[in-house]
């Protein structure tokens, strides 16, 4: 049986047809998440105040340990949402990449924000309470009771 070179270019085309289009769409999909997730990325920075984490993490710090972790815990659980804005007429995947992205960084920069502010109150309450023992111990030794 002799097979025509038509038939085979055929049989090549078909082949490159079914077996291209994934790679294409997967290098669609890959552009979009990845322009999706700067964009996200570069919101979460630009919207998410990190003093304020920062503020609720020192504050918690100077409450003790459970206040800090319940800031730090708080920065880690509190998921804000991406602005309606950005995802404005944009493809539904390119939504769920942004989304995510925008609350996984945004949640980041909270918990980190809220760390750095624990670490700075207990550094606070650890330096007021080294001052009173100092002043305390001072106090003791410097003055002298008689009893008469």
């Amino acid at each position: 049986m002799k097979i025509d070179s038509a038939f085979h270019f055929f049989v090549l085309f078909m082949a490159l047809l079914t077996f291209g289009m994934p790679f294409v769409t997967l290098a669609q999909q890959l552009s979009v998440q990845a322009e999706a997730m700067n964009a996200a990325q570069r919101d979460a920075v630009a919207r998410t105040n990190q003093n304020i984490w920062r503020i609720f993490g020192c504050f918690g710090g100077l409450l003790g340990g459970v206040g800090g972790l319940a800031a730090i815990a708080g920065g880690y659980l509190y998921e804000p949402a991406p602005p309606a804005s950005a995802l404005l007429g944009k493809s539904p995947e390119y939504v769920a990449f942004y989304a995510d992205a925008y609350t996984s960084k945004a949640k980041n920069i909270q918990t980190r924000g809220a760390i750095e502010g624990c670490v700075a109150g207990t550094c606070v309450v650890a330096a007021l309470y080294g001052a009173l023992i100092i002043l305390v111990v001072e106090e003791s030794t410097s003055s002298s009771y008689y009893f008469y």
